[in-house]
């Protein structure tokens, strides 16, 4: 069975759990506003995502990429003295009892600014900063590790091996809270599936698949020949991985806005026999989602296995 998600928000509503504020407007607030304007907008989101995971359940996808802006400038110095975790306690236990309550699998995707092959102490402190703050907003909702942290291997450094190595060392430097939770993508242009693999089985973390990364970047590897391998990275947990399409033949590396569903189901069937959530990345989200779905029960073709 394969179940599928979107990232971040819905696509026909305004109302997302990504509002936000910039350290430029809170530096023109006293102490106290600075306080109430960050509060009212960490209220919204949490507001906008208990509506968006109602909507979530009631069309039956069960799978879903929390923006990473959740918590307002969470690790800026900005709010260095205001105590989110404690403040909304009540409001993370309800989200998380409405998650768990109905089996949704949340993930996220910390920013591409985070980068924890860094040869920079600074950019290093920062990355750890922001993968710590994503790990506690899962912990804080009482999720499980199948809520994982999506990263990427990072630069090349004019030096792919070390940089590999890099990760590696720098990994075993993070909090047990991330470790459980961080989970490794190939992307589209310096690091390959190979080369992610054998990184995930080397330090015992689960690697993400992402299809059209590898289509954008390889060396003639049929995926389906590494499924077995990058499976068994997960363990016990669930695997996830990602699927899109290209915008066209000239931009290739771009996201289109929907999925070609004769290349998806084509991917899709011979995966039939493994149990595999897969975030759709696609400009038109939800949407997105929808209609592949329809035109997969036209072709009578329902990995989900929710349609009869």
């Amino acid at each position: 069975m394969i179940r599928l998600g979107y990232a971040c928000i819905r696509l026909d509503s305004p109302n997302n759990p990504n509002k936000k504020t910039t350290v430029a407007q809170l530096q023109k607030l006293a102490p106290d506003a600075r306080l109430k304007k960050l509060r009212q907008v960490l209220q919204t989101n949490f507001f906008n995502l208990m509506d968006l995971l109602a909507y979530n359940v009631e069309q039956h996808i069960f799978l879903y990429r929390l923006p990473s802006e959740f918590i307002p400038l969470a690790t800026h110095r900005v709010t260095a003295d205001w105590d989110w975790a404690k403040e909304f306690a009540w409001d993370f236990d309800k989200a998380g009892a409405y998650i768990r309550k109905y089996g949704i699998r949340v993930t996220s995707h910390p920013g591409h600014y985070s980068i924890l092959n860094t040869d920079n102490p600074s950019v290093l402190q920062s990355t750890i900063a922001d993968f710590s703050y994503h790990a506690r907003v899962f912990d804080l909702m009482g999720l499980d590790d199948n809520s994982v942290l999506v990263t990427h291997v990072g630069g090349l450094y004019n030096d792919k091996e070390s940089s590999l190595h890099r990760f590696a060392e720098q990994f075993a430097l993070l909090p047990d809270a991330v470790k459980r939770r961080l989970v490794v993508e190939n992307d589209d242009t310096s690091f390959s599936m190979i080369d992610v693999l054998t990184l995930c089985e080397s330090i015992g973390i689960p690697m993400v698949l992402d299809v059209h990364h590898h289509n954008c970047l390889n060396n003639g590897e049929d995926i389906f020949d590494y499924m077995p391998r990058i499976l068994k990275t997960w363990g016990s947990r669930t695997p996830k991985m990602h699927f899109s399409s290209p915008k066209c033949d000239t931009d290739f590396r771009a996201h289109a806005d929907k999925i070609d569903p004769v290349h998806f189901m084509e991917w899709a069937s011979r995966l039939s026999d493994y149990t595999i959530d897969v975030m759709l990345e696609c400009k038109n989200k939800d949407d997105a989602l929808l209609t592949l779905r329809r035109e997969m029960q036209k072709a009578g073709f329902s990995p989900e296995g929710l349609f009869k």
